[in-house]
């Protein structure tokens, strides 16, 4: 993800369902302008669905609320009493690095892209593996010029 780009969440409100392990999808949305964790998101959502649901859903029982975030955040909340600190900045440090995993992937994704059309621009697929040698084994980047 560009450091441009807006950070946008993608929610879903899940209840109950016996045939259903994980229950049921009640609702979904977007959240384009929160700005704190997915975590606490997640909570004031479910609060929100607890204290005063739409009305087309006033009988439905709120299980949890699951939040995504573009940047690789991800939180399942089932209890929408704010969290002691200590807890608080556990979720932190768990977002923080479900971010740098999905930098990193994408961080992949785009070597791996540049080192192909470097090839098809005419570089060797040794000097390729030789110029990406730095980050990752000869073996795995003549995989990846594969790929």
């Amino acid at each position: 993800m560009a450091e441009h780009e807006a950070l946008i969440f993608e929610y879903t409100i899940v209840g109950p369902d016996l045939q259903l392990i994980d229950g049921r999808e009640i609702a979904a949305g977007i959240a384009a302008d929160w700005t704190g964790t997915a975590h606490d998101l997640a909570r004031e959502i479910l609060k929100r669905w607890r204290t005063d649901p739409p009305a087309e859903h006033a009988e439905e029982h709120v299980m949890a609320v699951e939040v995504t975030g573009t940047n690789g955040t991800y939180a399942a909340v089932d209890d929408p009493t704010p969290v002691e600190p200590s807890v608080h900045a556990l979720e932190v440090a768990i977002e923080a690095k479900l971010i740098a995993d999905h930098v990193a992937e994408q961080a992949g994704k785009d070597l791996a892209e540049a080192m192909r059309n470097a090839h098809r621009a005419g570089l060797s697929k040794n000097r390729v593996a030789d110029k990406a040698g730095r980050v990752m084994s000869r073996p795995t980047a003549l995989k990846a010029l594969k790929g």
